[in-house]
């Protein structure tokens, strides 16, 4: 993109690739939630991410279209934008640190309630045979279902992230297809050490809080150049990262020694 469109084109694809790998952190954390609450074998979890990483970039696509086909005609629709994005760098802040029971989670339990199924695997068949000779969805079909509907919920907060960033309909769209399709490599290597990051998810939301200002700024005539958006994305997503690699979190069992009878 920078040898054949420049370096502001550049700069844009770069900050939009680098801000939606780094909200995929969350979906990975998920990810594995939810392979753990199916248990479902390791040997199967590539297939699940294959199909369900193919399929998040065809939903991505419709709604980056569809979404910028709005903002050119009625360019207010960028409003709403920033304060999801507000809202959402709120979100990460005041979220709470325990671990969600998906049990009680709405969407698994839609899953499981309209989807009929078993909860014996059949190697990586995503349909088997029920005692009675009914076709029947595996676990392994559920955990791809919920993966897709946790990442429509996911797109609520990248979609219009990668709008603060640039409205090219080919930066917005290839940006977001090359962050996804990483996330099958990504998922592999952090999925089961995403606890470490601890900081992490400050530098998102710092990001997120960054790009809904400067969308309510353009409205106020207030432009911030590409290039900025590129450092201060960089940067506060590798102070995250960095923060968390130096002061990382002390051991739940150190410091707490019990006292004697």
């Amino acid at each position: 993109v920078w040898t054949f469109r420049g370096a502001e084109d550049g700069s844009a694809w770069f900050a939009a690739y680098i801000l939606e790998e780094s909200l995929s952190i969350d979906n990975l954390f998920v990810f594995s939630l939810i392979f753990s609450y199916f248990q479902t074998p390791p040997a199967s979890q590539p297939k699940v991410l294959r199909y369900g990483l193919l399929a998040a970039i065809a939903l991505r696509g419709v709604f980056i279209v569809g979404g910028l086909a709005v903002v050119e005609r009625f360019k207010l629709a960028l409003l709403p934008c920033a304060f999801i994005l507000l809202y959402s760098a709120y979100g990460i802040l005041a979220g709470s640190d325990d671990e969600e029971d998906l049990s009680q989670n709405a969407i698994v339990q839609a899953t499981k309630r309209y989807l009929p199924s078993t909860d014996l695997y059949d190697g990586d068949n995503f349909f088997t045979r029920a005692a009675d000779g009914a076709r029947v969805a595996t676990p392994l079909l559920l955990a791809l279902v919920c993966i897709e509907l946790s990442d429509v919920v996911f797109a609520v907060d990248s979609v219009p992230a990668v709008f603060g960033v640039t409205t090219d309909p080919f930066l917005a769209l290839s940006s977001n297809a090359c962050a996804v399709l990483g996330l099958r490599q990504l998922y592999t290597l952090i999925a089961e050490a995403v606890d470490a990051f601890e900081y992490l998810m400050y530098g998102v939301a710092f990001v997120l809080a960054f790009i809904g200002l400067k969308l309510l700024g353009s409205f106020a005539g207030v432009e911030v150049p590409t290039e900025v958006s590129l450092a201060v994305v960089v940067a506060s997503i590798g102070a995250g990262v960095g923060a968390s690699l130096l002061l990382p979190p002390p051991d739940d069992d150190s410091g707490g020694g019990s006292s004697g009878e």
